[in-house]
């Protein structure tokens, strides 16, 4: 999780962990991904929480590290962000249900990918 807002995302994190999802938060994009390329194994899904008009992770993460990961962008403001390919945007006001389902199958996808032969 990147908290670009942190009142949002301590709200998706708490929503998220109440489901039984692991959660990891950092401040910004390079923060999970100094972790990502510290830890070494698979981070599918990265959630950022930003109801900025802009949002710098999302014009970032494709650059970075993480761009293997789906990126799942909640509360964004900014019109011209849409969701394509491995980005997903979830405005607000948030269902919860809707974006636990995302999640939810997002991480069944990158479980359900073969590993690829070395």
């Amino acid at each position: 999780m990147v908290d670009e807002t942190p009142s949002l995302g301590g709200s998706v994190v708490a929503l998220l962990e109440a489901d039984g999802l692991a959660v990891r938060r950092f401040a910004d994009l390079h923060g999970a991904e100094s972790y990502h390329t510290g830890a070494g194994g698979s981070h599918p899904v990265v959630v950022v929480a930003s109801n900025a008009h802009y949002c710098p992770s999302a014009s970032r993460w494709a650059l970075g590290a993480l761009r293997d990961a789906d990126l799942v962008v909640v509360g964004t403001r900014d019109p011209a962000l849409r969701s394509a390919g491995r980005l997903h945007v979830v405005r607000l006001p948030l269902e919860p249900q809707n974006l636990l389902e995302l999640v939810r199958d997002l991480l069944g996808d990158a479980s359900s990918v073969s590993p690829k032969p070395a």
